[in-house]
């Protein structure tokens, strides 16, 4: 078994320089809690300044929450669901914060959307916020990550995929992106997981190319630099399928599935171990292969106890024909959106 990783193993990360996507989410919470107690600096970047706004007012509700922790603490507005908001985000931040930026954990996403409906950039919802969105935002941000890796040693790339990934059995379809069909409330269910399926695959492929096209022939150079992706687990309260009434499903069910998640799958804190693990652990940091599938470890009692490298559940993780294709893809998705293209 792997040797245990807790919050105490998260190094000292003082002066460091954190972007990470989403915001009222559960697993996003945790993981900016994680990177602020070990004196990080982290950008929460999301759409409702709101929504920041309780996050940060529940964590500094906490016992071991300081002042100074939460002056570490801020906003970046950004909206996945256009491609060129996304991207105009990220020029803002390199505009306005051009001296370090260390680490990029694309955690933002949506499930459940509806079939008979698009993207403003005319897309399927829940590629576009998942993965185009997040293409546009990150690939922006690669120059301020170099720059960080030469100048104080390291940068990392971490974006949440999932075992879900294997909802996706043919892989991508690419032209049926930019489709719609009719909804038909919960008979298009297994539609809609398969269509997180593919973001989520799409995210382990946009994790995989990266790694292949940007930080590999930097590591070559001698930076250490990477990209990879990473499984949360089971978190069953995330809000990510928003209430399900579009879907037709009771509003007793949404509370079950609250109610559920004290005791099944794993708590918030453990849904964020992996990510964090991925971004900041000396061991992930060492390795010479990136661009690989990080998932949860857990003991004799199902509980979080370290995380792995493991090949994806199906072919469709390592096809990286499919990889090359979608980066083309959303690089002319990007340049449609209006965006500059990598």
């Amino acid at each position: 078994m792997s040797k245990a990783f807790t919050s105490d193993d998260v190094p000292d990360l003082t002066n460091h320089v954190a972007i990470v996507t989403g915001q009222v989410f559960v697993d996003c919470l945790e993981t900016t809690y994680l990177l602020l107690r070990k004196n990080c600096t982290v950008w929460v970047a999301g759409r409702s300044k709101s929504g920041f706004d309780e996050a940060k007012t529940a964590l500094s509700t906490r016992r071991d929450v300081t002042e100074e922790m939460i002056s570490r603490l801020h906003f970046l507005k950004l909206d996945l669901g256009e491609m060129k908001n996304a991207q105009l985000a990220a020029q803002t931040f390199l505009r306005e914060h051009p001296e370090r930026l260390d680490l990029v954990i694309a955690n933002a996403g949506v499930s459940l959307q509806r079939s008979d409906e698009l993207s403003t950039d005319g897309y399927e919802k829940t590629i576009q916020t998942n993965h185009l969105g997040h293409f546009a935002f990150i690939t922006t941000l690669l120059p301020l990550l170099e720059k960080t890796a030469r100048e104080h040693g390291n940068a990392r790339v971490v974006v949440t995929s999932s075992d879900a990934h294997a909802f996706a059995k043919e892989g991508i379809d690419l032209e049926a992106l930019t489709t719609t069909k009719p909804h038909r409330g919960l008979r298009d269910m297994g539609g809609a997981f398969q269509r997180y399926g593919a973001s989520k695959l799409a995210n382990m492929l946009f994790a995989r190319e990266l790694d292949k096209r940007w930080a590999e022939p930097l590591r070559k150079s001698g930076l250490s630099i990477s990209a990879d992706c990473a499984h949360p687990g089971t978190i069953l309260n995330t809000g990510l399928g928003g209430n399900g009434k579009d879907w037709g499903i009771p509003a007793f069910v949404n509370t079950i599935v609250r109610a559920s998640s004290f005791f099944l799958g794993f708590s918030s804190l453990e849904g964020a171990m992996t990510q964090v693990y991925v971004a900041t652990s000396a061991e992930v940091g060492t390795r010479e292969d990136h661009g690989k599938y990080y998932v949860p470890v857990t003991n004799w009692r199902g509980r979080y106890y370290s995380s792995q490298a493991q090949k994806p559940d199906t072919k469709w993780g390592e096809d990286d024909e499919l990889a090359a294709r979608l980066w083309e893809f959303s690089e002319q998705a990007l340049k449609k959106a209006g965006g500059e293209t990598p």
